[in-house]
């Protein structure tokens, strides 16, 4: 007897606990010191004039980022793939809901940025985070 009032109870819990493998779509706005978030938006301007084009994903999208297209540094110094790492740690502090994936093939001055998750990440990637503007489309291909 004790089993039939316990099974409803296993069921349940089971089920929750098949739900919350999904990440909600949520970003923690406290995840980021105001300086933090000062050079997250600073690198994140760096990325959209960096956007050469991008491949839709069945979850996301992979962003191709030439940064030849960008200036040199305060110091003097080429913009590179440690700045596109940086902004992806930051982002992923604010938005642990995203997976990140970064390619850089042979000669590094052209780096593949892959943003992806769950279901409702492609269009909060469209609207929300600024780096898929229409500039980049024109590279637009899907996979």
């Amino acid at each position: 007897m004790e089993v039939r009032r316990t099974l409803p109870f296993l069921v349940l819990l089971g089920l929750s606990a098949a739900g919350l493998s999904e990440k909600p779509i949520a970003c923690d706005p406290n995840a980021l010191s105001g300086s933090q978030r000062e050079r997250h938006r600073a690198l994140g301007e760096e990325l959209r004039a960096a956007v050469a084009g991008r491949v839709e994903l069945a979850n996301g999208y992979t962003l191709v980022l030439d940064l030849d297209r960008l200036p040199p540094d305060a110091a003097g110094f080429p913009f590179c793939v440690v700045e596109v790492a940086e902004w992806v740690d930051l982002e992923s502090r604010c938005c642990p809901f995203l997976e990140f994936g970064i390619e850089v093939p042979a000669k590094g001055r052209v780096v593949r940025l892959r943003l992806t998750g769950g279901k409702g990440v492609k269009p909060f990637l469209r609207t929300e985070l600024g780096l898929l503007d229409e500039g980049a489309s024109r590279g637009e291909r899907r996979d």
